[in-house]
């Protein structure tokens, strides 16, 4: 059997996926839970995650509960590979982004997931490392 991919997933994803199961970014989620894949995560990228699944805007949506987000972060402690950053890459449009380039350089990512066409989407790829959609993902990961 192949080693599962290495991914560095954004927020939008992991929000996305929260929100609205059997969509694109709930897939790659699942693939995190099945070990079809590797998350790659830092603890800025986990802080990351968890302020934003608070933000008020986000906690509306019904499938946003406080069980919800254990879970999740219980997968983010257990079922990810924990990376130390040590480089710092600034090739963002928007600085809050770069912590996602770094983590997938020094992660040795196969692939970096976001939603995001205007920032990281733009970029396309990081040192080698494509920057794809959670679509994009499905049909390489044959999700």
């Amino acid at each position: 059997m192949p080693k599962p991919l290495r991914l560095v997933v954004d927020t939008n994803i992991i929000v996305s996926g929260l929100i609205t199961k059997g969509t694109p970014p709930a897939k790659v989620l699942d693939a995190v839970h099945t070990k079809k894949i590797t998350l790659l995560i830092s603890d800025e990228v986990l802080t990351e995650y968890l302020r934003v699944l608070e933000y008020p805007h986000i906690r509306k949506y019904k499938k946003i509960t406080d069980e919800a987000i254990g879970h999740l972060t219980a997968l983010f402690i257990n079922e990810t590979e924990r990376v130390e950053v040590l480089t710092e890459i600034t090739k963002s449009p928007d600085p809050d982004d770069n912590k996602f380039l770094s983590l997938a350089v020094d992660g040795q990512a196969d692939y970096l997931i976001t939603g995001d066409k205007a920032d990281l989407l733009s970029l396309k790829e990081i040192s080698g490392i494509k920057i794809i959609t959670a679509k994009q993902a499905m049909e390489k990961l044959k999700l």
